[in-house]
């Protein structure tokens, strides 16, 4: 869901977060309830269990802040993404009933999801690459986020807009995390058992395992459910209708997580009963059609479960957002403990120390594996160096924006392999073996070096960063350094724009400059700049309200509208009247300055429109 983009900006958590770990139960809980005092978060529903017991089911806080209610364990709260794990158990199910295989073609079973695949006749989509997302789609777009409708059957939801169901690269090469893949799956699971989704989910999963009040659908009255909660913990959000439910629109209580956590941690069973056939939580565990999970990456994104490296330590887990909602459900399959929460408000920071609270408590004397010693570095590594760019965007409408400083240099030395990020910190790696990279800690592969099944050649990186893998490609010394070297004179030469704004618009308007060539040559790069300025203002402004305000035709969709198409209008105007404009009449300086600024502007300008950002309707 949209709101994972800021989990993965989650705020350093603050003092009451980095100190020592609780120890017992009642520490546990009275930090828990600290976070929501100082987050202003209203309420929590958690669950930490291990194979045999169920360690604390609680609810904390507020269910409805409005009326008072208390949280419960029976509380209903929304799960999100975490939802998606349903449907690859469902596809888990089929397959060990030969009704399909997971490395079946999508169109062998439906052929009326739309869907475009330039590889289809030698690369189909397979059932397997819309759970691992490894499908190249692009995400859902707001427009489809934007639709909150009680009534839509999941075949109407996936008719609403098909156009984002476009393989940008070869299926089952890069991850990309969509949204739509898992939706796709679940309408085949229709189409094959001719039931209902939602209901088959519920009599062969939730009942068998013990979630006997989750549903996908809006909670019956008699059940307590959470209000949803902007991150104020004040303003409410409706309840939010998924156009596509199997790809998070669960709601589940306390209780019920914990029954979850422990069927996955029985490996299935339940009771000593087998709900799902032995080996099916393994394989959702673990990544199998990506190029680097090809290579040997055994960490990373699976079946609607990611296997990642948490201080040292395995966890396998998935987090989930809605508006107003937010929940983690991890485990560590060794250690035969896990949890779950959920919050009912979008407060990343509240979320993010509830987080570490959690594992905190469940490992704070657990050993780490030491990392075993390193390979030796292989001579085909030196191809490797050089420098690579991102191109596995999750929402390719903002990838105009982050492939900007999605650029890395690969660094290889005589033990390893460093990559050192344009903004953040580098990393060093140590081989284990030809192809595969870990970190020195790190007893755990991390990075891939691979090559595009097309061509053979050594370009491509797959890198896991947190749960989702990265995917890099080589790119030249001379792309970088035109890139670097205009976005930094376009930022530099904006910011001068702005302060050089603040100065002569006061005495414009105070009367001290008149003349017209000197007004144009100032105005249009200031007009040009404030049109960004603009577009950026009103994405910070929508924040949680993103899906509302930019997914329909609103005052703020429009104002992104109007702005990107003004942006190259003062651009070209700025860079013409510079040009007609004498240098006598305006002095070399200021001439120069408008000359260089506009040239700027009219690049990035091309740069939009070729990325289709100039006259962006969000909501189309």
């Amino acid at each position: 869901m949209p709101i994972l983009l800021v989990l993965l900006l989650a705020l350093a958590p603050p003092d009451s977060a980095r100190r020592a770990a609780p120890r017992t139960l009642p520490e546990l809980e009275a930090r828990i309830r600290e976070v929501l005092r100082k987050t202003h978060t209203p309420g929590a529903a958690i669950a930490v269990v291990s194979r045999d017991r169920q360690l604390w089911v609680a609810g904390l806080g507020k269910a409805d802040v409005a009326s008072g209610r208390d949280a419960t364990p029976e509380t209903l709260f929304r799960i999100g993404s975490v939802s998606k794990a349903f449907t690859s158990l469902m596809v888990l199910l089929l397959e060990h009933d030969g009704k399909l295989h997971l490395d079946d073609p999508v169109r062998r079973y439906v052929s009326d999801v739309a869907f475009q695949n330039r590889w289809e006749a030698t690369d189909p989509i397979r059932i397997v690459h819309l759970l691992e997302h490894t499908t190249g789609w692009d995400d859902m777009a707001l427009r489809d986020y934007a639709v909150n409708d009680a009534n839509l059957t999941l075949a109407q939801g996936l008719a609403h807009d098909p156009h984002t169901r476009t393989s940008r690269w070869r299926p089952g090469t890069r991850v990309s995390y969509c949204n739509s893949g898992p939706p796709v799956a679940a309408y085949l699971i229709e189409h094959i058992t001719k039931r209902p989704f939602e209901q088959i989910v519920h009599d062969r999963l939730f009942i068998p395992i013990g979630m006997r009040t989750a549903t996908y659908l809006p909670p019956d009255t008699s059940l307590p459910s959470a209000t949803l909660y902007h991150s104020d913990g004040r303003t409410p959000f409706p309840y939010w209708h998924i156009i596509e439910r199997p790809a998070g629109a669960i709601n589940a209580s306390a209780r019920d997580m914990a029954a979850y956590v422990q069927f996955l941690l029985n490996r299935g069973t339940v009771n000593g009963r087998a709900v799902v056939p032995r080996g099916t939580i393994e394989r959702m565990e673990h990544p199998k059609s990506s190029l680097g999970a090809r290579a040997g990456l055994t960490i990373g994104y699976g079946l609607s479960l990611a296997t990642m490296v948490d201080s040292g330590l395995v966890w396998v887990e998935h987090t989930g957002g809605v508006p107003g909602g937010l929940t983690d459900m991890a485990y560590r399959p060794d250690a035969g403990t896990g949890f779950a929460f959920m919050i009912n408000s979008g407060n990343a920071r509240a979320f993010e120390q509830i987080d570490r609270l959690l594992r905190g408590y469940l490992t704070i004397d657990a050993a780490r594996p030491a990392p075993p010693a390193a390979a030796p570095l292989s001579p085909r590594a030196r191809r490797w160096g050089g420098w690579y760019i991102g191109d596995n965007p999750r929402i390719q409408g903002l990838y105009f924006l982050t492939r900007l400083v999605a650029v890395a240099h690969l660094s290889v030395g005589d033990s390893g392999l460093t990559l050192k990020p344009l903004l953040g910190k580098r990393t060093r790696y140590v081989p284990v073996s030809a192809t595969l990279y870990r970190t020195p800690r790190s007893a755990f592969a991390s990075l891939a070096l691979v090559s595009d099944s097309a061509d053979h050649r050594p370009v491509a990186l797959e890198r896991i960063a947190g749960v989702m893998p990265r995917s890099l490609r080589r790119i030249s010394v001379l792309a970088v350094a035109f890139q670097v070297g205009v976005l930094g004179l376009f930022i530099a030469a904006t910011g001068v724009t702005l302060l050089f704004g603040l100065i002569w618009v006061p005495r414009w308007l105070w009367g001290k400059v008149r003349r017209a060539p000197r007004i144009g040559v100032r105005a249009w790069p200031l007009l040009a700049s404030l049109a960004l300025v603009c577009v950026i203002a009103i994405a910070a402004a929508s924040d949680e309200d993103a899906i509302e305000r930019l997914g329909t035709v609103t005052v703020w969709s429009v104002g992104i509208f109007l702005a990107t198409l003004v942006y190259p209008v003062a651009s070209v105007l700025g860079l013409a009247t510079a040009w007609r404009t004498p240098e006598a009449v305006v002095g070399r300086v200021l001439r120069n300055y408008a000359l260089a600024a506009g040239t700027l502007n009219v690049l990035v300008a091309l740069y939009l429109t070729w990325w289709r950002v100039i006259g962006w309707r969000t909501w189309a």
